[in-house]
């Protein structure tokens, strides 16, 4: 009888990804075990469901195992609290991870992504106050070993030069203030795209707000000095003069705010910025303001009209009962529905892609699948049901009914993109293994607790 081992064992395609993994790799740290055992079922369900192939899962589970795992910090109490110093706010319930599934084009080659904010050993003490440095450390040895293959890291170094509180900066407007949990205080967070390719792309976010406040700017200035201060071939090369006009144009009308920037982690003739801003109204006039960048141009031209309507056939779907504007005074930041937008080398303009909070205007996630699984099916070329399905039996078998709990909130985001073949919509969801709804019970099971 042949010798078991890992390698003969992932070729079978009888073994699930994740139960095969789970039975080789036992964690050192009960942290890193507990996440594991949490938001790694997790990814492997969404995975799974998404028709990834056997051998993809397992190079992505490998990834998240041994890349992202033991660096999420301490496991949460037994109550769902932070145990260690630093708060991570990365998703809303206080989670250091969260998945996006995206559906395609029309139901084709859904993609699952994740992103999570990498935490410090010293994070959250006078060592480390801001969780500054356990992101570039990262990137750092994720290049050695060149794990992601084409991982650029000048525009990283840039950027966070030039937006994030540098170590001796002395905080003086900012050392007790607090800062909306729905707003990274600081820390940085990473977003890694998983192309059908197979490809994995690293993208970097940072809250330019630290800084913005401590020398008396707004987070838009604090970004738009950022961008100008890139070499000026590569800074002409993205033509942000209208973009930046927009956005200020945006603020004065509609309020408008300026969130995290996230980039490419890329050659800089290949990387992409984006832009991310909210505002609190739900009109039809300020979807259209922000996808045509105030007039700007017109996007029926360029991704045609039914794609238009389509995008705010979904706005309607979810907010056609809202008040034209959010109460700021009753509602988070995150209530205000927005938009990023992305610059790129070599593109005439910014694409706007929208984004939205349901939670905030629905009874529970399933209300959320259902108004998308009517939007989907109601289009002029519906979209796959099989891709609905599988997605929907997903999140089931990870929530079971806490999907019908009022304000669970694990979709906390619906984003769209309008592309030349149609509209891209996008889901965005808290594991909620941390915050006020207690440790994790994903699959029924509590984790940590037995």
């Amino acid at each position: 009888m042949p010798h078991r081992t890992l390698a003969t064992e992932v070729s079978n395609p009888s073994h699930a990804p994740w139960d095969l993994i789970s039975s080789y790799i036992k964690f050192r740290s009960d942290d890193a075990q507990f996440w594991w055992d949490s938001t790694g079922r997790m990814f492997a369900r969404l995975l799974e469901a998404a028709g990834y192939s056997h051998s993809d899962q397992y190079r992505e589970l490998f990834f998240y195992a041994t890349w992202v795992i033991p660096g999420m910090g301490p496991a949460p109490d037994v109550n769902g609290k932070h145990t260690g110093a630093w708060s991570s706010v990365w998703a809303p319930g206080g989670t250091p991870v969260e998945f996006s599934w995206d559906f395609g084009q029309a139901g084709d080659n859904p993609m699952v992504r994740f992103s999570w904010e990498p935490i410090g050993r010293d994070a959250g003490t006078p060592l480390d106050p801001l969780n500054s440095f356990a992101a570039t450390e990262w990137f750092d040895r994720v290049k050695q070993q060149n794990l992601l293959p084409g991982l650029e890291t000048a525009w990283y170094h840039h950027f966070v030069r030039h937006m994030l509180p540098p170590p001796d900066m002395r905080r003086v407007k900012t050392a007790d203030s607090v800062i909306e949990a729905t707003t990274p205080v600081g820390g940085i967070g990473i977003a890694i795209d998983i192309e059908p390719s197979g490809r994995q792309v690293s993208k970097p976010l940072l809250y330019p707000g630290l800084r913005a406040l401590e020398l008396g700017i707004s987070n838009l200035e604090m970004v738009e000095r950022a961008v100008r201060a890139l070499p000026a071939e590569q800074l002409a090369a993205l033509n942000v003069d209208p973009l930046f006009d927009y956005l200020h144009e945006a603020t004065a009308r509609w309020g408008m705010e300026t969130g995290i920037v996230c980039i490419d982690c890329l050659k800089p003739e290949e990387s992409r910025i984006k832009i991310y801003v909210r505002a609190p109204h739900t009109s039809v006039d300020w979807l259209m303001d922000g996808i045509t960048l105030g007039g700007r141009y017109d996007p029926k031209a360029i991704y045609g009209e039914e794609t238009v309507q389509d995008l705010a056939d979904l706005w309607q779907a979810f907010l056609k009962d809202a008040p034209d504007a959010v109460p700021t005074d009753k509602a988070p930041a995150r209530a205000s529905p927005g938009f990023y937008f992305t610059i790129g080398a070599g593109k005439k303009h910014a694409s706007p892609k929208m984004y939205l909070s349901p939670s905030h205007f629905v009874k529970n996630d399933q209300e959320v699948v259902d108004r998308l699984r009517e939007f989907f099916a109601t289009r002029r070329k519906p979209a796959k049901t099989e891709t609905m399905d599988n997605y929907e039996a997903a999140l089931k078998d990870i929530y079971g009914p806490l999907l019908k709990k009022p304000d669970y909130g694990t979709i906390f985001y619906v984003g769209a993109a309008m592309t030349k073949n149609g509209l891209r919509v996008v889901t965005y969801h808290d594991p909620q293994v941390v915050g006020s709804h207690g440790r994790a019970d994903l699959f029924g099971t509590k984790y940590g607790d037995e």
